[in-house]
């Protein structure tokens, strides 16, 4: 038993001897890596002892370091005998017989005003080719001769110049949805700069998303160099006036005045569940309610009952002061009726959005939403009051959509051209149905009479105008309503901060919606932080295109590409009455 176990022990230990020495004679790179080193050598010996799978990898390591070597005596070679960088170069010119003694660098280094110059040339080769003669240190380079350095022993090298060398891009990353089909058309006008990539690409210079969620705007810093600059499509605090809170927190702490403030948007009740404080915003709304309903009281509630989680968040500093006395405008009421809107405070194309005329209504719904109903769960709210009298064309509701943008120098623009969204339905306030009051198109595309009317149930301004007319309302848009509307943009972005930490190179694209009541008069609705740019009319296909190819000359040009005129380079998309090399933004200011 002794003696087959000590057997086996010794065919273990040869095994283990074979395999050191087939590891160490396929390591044929050893004398490359430790040059004259024995100490070195034995060492990596020794670990090639211990580990016979390290052989592998140290030679693929050898045979890249043998392969750069190589590749940086052929470079010394060309560089030596043309100043000119690498170009494509066949085996038989890299075998043309050069000077060995001295390189471009030196060159260089000895003179720097005239690294071609002859004369100097040839006196710096003797004098270093030049050795002191003595017996035991013979050289046949003792008592040499000058050398006259001759231009045509180093024949000019045939460079393809036609071929360039590839250059580098930026890369974009546009999110689905929101017809980002759009949007990579736009860019890939600029391809010669600009090139695709996925989400999870890593190194990415520009993101388009429809939302800000997943954007790490730490990343936004200055940069000198272009190829580490990002751009995202969103400024980190625009919720300040995007979301439908945000916007009359914004404008009743910049106002501290409900008068002035309720006077640019309809009354607003912010119901935020989350806050400490939500139940006190609860009473303030149902006391408003009740003592300025118009109509006899068909419904004995007079409270909101809500056993809903009390938090201790701190909420919003925000003055009603002077709610109770306040007299809201004749066209936001009527005698039949007493309409009120409530809307989720970060949804947008219309979701959650419904009109209610009873205490009893509004409760059902927030509870509904509060607990989650379906897939959506909600815990803030906005609670505003409906303009029962609002302007009708052809006796459908409509609204104005305008686009505004902000650069990443915080200057801010509007684009010259806004659009009409009609309702295909007749205006009605005894009917609640959405198709009647919400004119948005995610909503509109959905009813039976889609388009009906208009294409896309969209009209330009200049047809808005001629409806106007026609109906013999006395209102000229441009001349009225369009310098409203830019003095509210002003407001409202002066009013708020969007980028507080001083983020670089953000920009974002904001849709204001509008409305004109029955005495003329302009309401700012709400603002968009991710607009539709669905091309769903023969308006929009000739508007939007422009919209974001001018937006992106404003923006991601100046940021990445600021010495090209991309005017010239590609074809503009043309919009009626523009010229082609016109942009059609018009800077307002700068934001505050």
């Amino acid at each position: 038993m002794a003696s087959a176990a000590k057997e086996k022990r010794i065919k273990k230990k040869e095994k283990e001897e074979q395999i050191q020495s087939k590891s160490q004679g396929n390591f044929h790179n050893l004398e490359l890596l430790c040059k004259a080193d024995d100490k070195q050598k034995k060492t990596l010996q020794k670990i090639i002892k211990q580990k016979p799978d390290l052989a592998k990898s140290l030679n693929i390591y050898a045979d890249g370091v043998k392969y750069y070597i190589a590749r940086q005596q052929q470079r010394d070679k060309l560089l030596a005998g043309k100043e000119s960088p690498l170009a494509d170069v066949t085996e038989e010119q890299v075998l043309i017989p050069v000077l060995p003694s001295i390189s471009n660098r030196q060159i260089l280094r000895q003179f720097k005003q005239d690294p071609l110059n002859q004369k100097k040339l040839s006196e710096s080769l003797e004098k270093a080719n030049k050795r002191q003669y003595h017996q035991n240190n013979y050289t046949p380079f003792a008592n040499r001769q000058k050398v006259n350095i001759i231009q045509s022993q180093n024949p000019p090298l045939k460079i393809n110049r036609e071929k360039e060398l590839p250059k580098l891009k930026f890369n974009y990353y546009i999110g689905p949805g929101n017809n980002g089909e759009l949007v990579k058309r736009i860019l890939q006008k600029r391809e010669q700069f600009w090139s695709a990539v996925p989400q999870q690409f890593q190194y990415k210079h520009f993101i388009w998303q429809q939302s800000y969620f997943g954007m790490d705007f730490s990343r936004l810093s200055a940069s000198d160099s272009l190829f580490t600059r990002m751009m995202y499509n969103f400024f980190e605090f625009h919720k300040n006036i995007t979301s439908k809170s945000g916007l009359s927190i914004s404008l009743l702490q910049y106002y501290n005045n409900i008068e002035k403030t309720f006077d640019i948007i309809p009354l607003v009740f912010i119901l935020n569940f989350k806050n400490s404080d939500w139940m006190k915003d609860v009473q303030q709304f149902t006391e408003f309610y009740c003592n300025n309903n118009p109509l006899p009281q068909t419904s004995m509630k007079i409270n909101l009952d809500f056993d809903f989680y009390v938090s201790n968040l701190p909420a919003n500093k925000v003055n009603y002061n002077g709610i109770k006395t306040y007299k809201m405008q004749e066209t936001l009421t009527n005698k039949t009726q007493y309409l009120w809107l409530l809307k989720p405070a970060d949804w947008n194309r219309g979701e959650g959005v419904h009109v209610f005329n009873t205490l009893e209504e509004v409760e059902t719904l927030i509870k509904s939403y509060y607990y989650g109903k379906g897939n959506y769960e909600c815990k803030e709210f906005v609670i505003q009051k409906y303009i029962e009298r609002p302007l009708l064309l052809g006796g459908r509701k409509f609204d104005i959509r305008c686009w505004v943008l902000i650069t990443h120098e915080m200057h801010y623009f509007i684009f010259k051209e806004a659009y009409i969204r009609t309702s295909g339905t007749t205006f009605s306030l005894e009917n609640k149905d959405r198709y009647i009051h919400l004119t948005n198109n995610a909503v509109q595309k959905n009813a039976q009479n889609y388009g009906q009317f208009e294409d896309g149930n969209q009209l330009s301004l200049k047809r808005f105008q001629k409806q106007l007319d026609q109906q013999e309302t006395k209102y000229d848009f441009r001349k009225d309503g369009w310098p409203k509307i830019k003095e509210i943009v002003k407001l409202t972005l002066n009013s708020t901060k969007l980028n507080k930490r001083n983020r670089k190179y953000g920009m974002q694209i904001l849709g204001y919606d509008f409305m004109i009541d029955e005495n003329l008069k302009l309401w700012l609705i709400e603002v968009n932080a991710n607009p539709c740019i669905e091309e769903s009319s023969n308006l929009l296909k000739m508007l939007i295109p422009r919209m974001l190819d001018d937006a992106f000359r404003l923006t991601i040009d100046k940021v990445f590409t600021s010495d090209v005129d991309f005017g010239i380079q590609q074809p503009k998309f043309k919009v009626d009455e523009y010229d082609d090399q016109e942009n059609m933004w018009e800077q307002l200011g700068v934001c505050g």
